[in-house]
């Protein structure tokens, strides 16, 4: 590995430049990767390890490798048994230049690798790509103009290493003797001609790396611009080749047909900081929705199913296959799981047009039949006009629409589906909705569903998964949980405006203050039951009691919500059945009123004409703990 001697300090610093960068290029990867999963003051220290040759004085960064690599060093004793000497010898040019152009290409990097979206890499692996495919066909096109920037800054500073260099390496003209150590020679000597020589190359090379920053910069920049690539015309674009499909394309076939059982039981256990993650389910409904507020873990339970998170203890079994089990050591990569994600970004792979990004998950098919599936389930979204066209270039509803198929020609045993169409309005929500919901059913993929929307939920799950704070407060059918939540926060998220306490005033009968109401039930109510709701939609106003209704009383419009269909018309009761004003005299809460805009016009005389009567079905009233 030794220099030819006479060489010029232009060649060396190239040859040391070159092959320092060459060294540092897959460490920094190695290292960048590694440390952008870890947290808190793990994450610190090894940034502060990494980066510390950047911000060390070159003096003591060389001193420091001298002392290591030096003949009686702990490093340098046992090469030299085995006839290796880097002090003082032309590798130790390249080792001085790899060590202190590291940190740039490590955090060069590490900042590209930290904007890429990270649902990407955990959807490739749900589709069946293995750690290295991911690395290959996903995380690496992406972060090329980072890698392409990360090359050049650490190029540009292996070639202006001086300090670190002559401490290691020495000043040893032909051998060591890099630009920036030819330099100093030449102004020690008085030669400022030859010091202005050397010079100049220095600047024309490190003009020439910052040119290439930019661009790379540039390029990434523009990536990650919505709608750049969409501005462009398709024509400009690269048009991959695409198999035409056979004349009458054979849809997918799912392993699992709906009528063949289906079974998921899991029990587990995981901690994030304070919160405690603690839920069992064991169910074969084949359409599972999951409501729950923010940070109750609904999120977290998708990804420790998919296996993209390890639970802390537990045992996930699908269809009769264990997936994980901790007493066991068992844990099966995502690639193996055969269970889907789509996420609510879509995570579409930018880099691939929409027949690539259909068919990442058929890489172990053969071309042809890999190709007709795309077609067919291209065809079963209608996107066969889209299939060359990139993410970028499709409209939201259409991105949606490519991650449903995506997700679906694998034929998953289970299709996790995480808020997926919260971000579209609604008019191309509800489309969304019955494509998925048609979709699904003819495949027979058994879907697990998360969405803050009570409709989605209810539409497209046939039971429904209540939690909160990591734990399981409701599980049942949909109609059963709507009718029966039992539990204030149950209720409230299946959708309850009117909640309120209530105290017994005998074995039938309760007060509920907030309201100035008297309730009178049927039968007794059990005694942890401590609040009672109703549903707005369940409520009736008229202008006299309807007949049959549970309950009536008087009431008086204080606020009208006008919705382009529905009206909520907020009303306060007069007074309590036994005729006694709200104790205290303090202000009575309004009951929320769901009717829709035909009912609310037709008692409009009767509404401005004086009080209504709010009437409550059989049934109406929610016993709630």
């Amino acid at each position: 590995m030794e220099a030819d001697p006479g060489l010029s300090p232009l060649v060396l610093s190239l040859r040391s430049a070159t092959l320092a960068v060459l060294l540092v290029a897959p460490a920094g990867f190695l290292a960048a990767d590694r440390v952008r999963r870890w947290r808190g003051v793990r994450r610190a220290t090894a940034d502060l390890l990494l980066l510390s040759p950047l911000v060390l004085p070159p003096t003591v960064l060389g001193f420091v490798l001298l002392q290591l690599l030096g003949r009686y060093g702990p490093l340098g004793e046992p090469l030299a048994r085995l006839g290796l000497e880097l002090v003082f010898s032309w590798p130790a040019t390249v080792l001085s230049a790899a060590v202190v152009a590291f940190p740039l290409m490590y955090r060069t990097l590490l900042a590209s690798l930290e904007q890429l979206d990270p649902g990407l890499e955990g959807v490739a692996r749900s589709l069946g790509a293995g750690p290295w495919r991911v690395w290959r066909r996903i995380t690496l096109p992406l972060v090329l103009p980072g890698l392409g920037a990360g090359l050049s800054l650490s190029y540009a500073r292996a070639l202006g290493e001086f300090g670190t260099t002559l401490m290691l390496a020495g000043n040893i003209p032909g051998r060591t003797q890099t630009l920036p150590l030819a330099i100093y020679a030449a102004v020690d000597a008085g030669d400022l001609a030859r010091a202005w020589a050397w010079t100049g190359q220095v600047l024309l090379l490190n003009g020439l790396c910052l040119g290439l920053v930019q661009l790379f910069l540039s390029r990434s920049r523009r990536s990650r611009r919505p709608g750049t690539v969409a501005a462009a015309s398709p024509t400009a674009l690269p048009q991959p080749p695409l198999l035409s499909p056979p004349s009458s394309p054979r849809p997918p076939v799912s392993p699992l047909a709906p009528g063949r059982p289906f079974a998921l039981s899991f029990a587990l256990q995981q901690r994030h900081a304070d919160f405690r993650f603690e839920l069992a389910l064991d169910t074969s409904c084949r359409r599972l929705a999951i409501l729950g507020p923010s940070g109750a873990g609904k999120s977290l339970l998708l990804r420790l199913l998919a296996g993209l998170e390890r639970p802390r203890t537990g045992r996930i079994e699908l269809n009769g296959r264990v997936l994980f089990d901790a007493e066991r050591g068992l844990d099966l990569p995502p690639e193996r799981r055969r269970i889907a994600v789509m996420l609510q970004n879509d995570s579409l792979f930018p880099h691939l047009t929409v027949a690539a990004n259909v068919g990442f998950g058929l890489a172990h098919l053969p071309l042809a039949e890999r190709h007709a599936r795309v077609a067919a389930q291209l065809a079963a979204v209608g996107l066969q006009e889209q299939a060359r066209l990139f993410p970028a270039q499709l409209s939201g509803g259409q991105q949606q629409r490519t991650a449903l198929a995506r997700a679906l020609v694998t034929d998953p045993d289970l299709l996790l589906l995480d808020e997926p169409l919260s971000s579209q309005d609604t008019h191309r929500r509800r489309h969304l909705q019955q494509l998925m919901e048609d979709l699904t059913a003819r495949s027979g993929v058994p879907t697990l569903l998360v969405t803050h929307d009570m409709e989605e939920a209810y539409r497209l799950g046939e039971e429904l998964l209540v939690i909160d704070r990591g734990v399981l407060l409701r599980h049942g059918p949909r109609a059963e949980v709507f009718e029966r939540p039992g539990a204030v926060t149950v209720a409230r998220l299946t959708g309850c405006r009117n909640i309120a306490a209530v105290r017994r005033l005998g074995p039938t009968r309760l007060r509920a203050p907030t309201w100035g109401l008297d309730l009178e039930l049927p039968e007794p109510l059990e005694t942890a039951v401590s609040h009672v709701g109703l549903r707005a939609h369940q409520l009736e106003l008229a202008a006299a009691p309807v007949p049959g209704a549970a309950h009536h009383w008087p009431c008086r419009v204080v606020g009208v919500s006008e919705g382009p269909r529905h009206v909520t018309v907020s009303v306060v009761p007069l007074a309590s059945p036994a005729g006694a004003d709200l104790p205290g005299g303090g202000p009575i809460e309004p009951i929320l009123v769901e009717l829709s805009r035909r009912a609310w016009e037709a008692l409009g005389s009767a509404a401005a004409a004086g009080p209504l009567v709010l009437c409550l079905p059989a049934g109406g009233l929610l016993p709630l703990r």
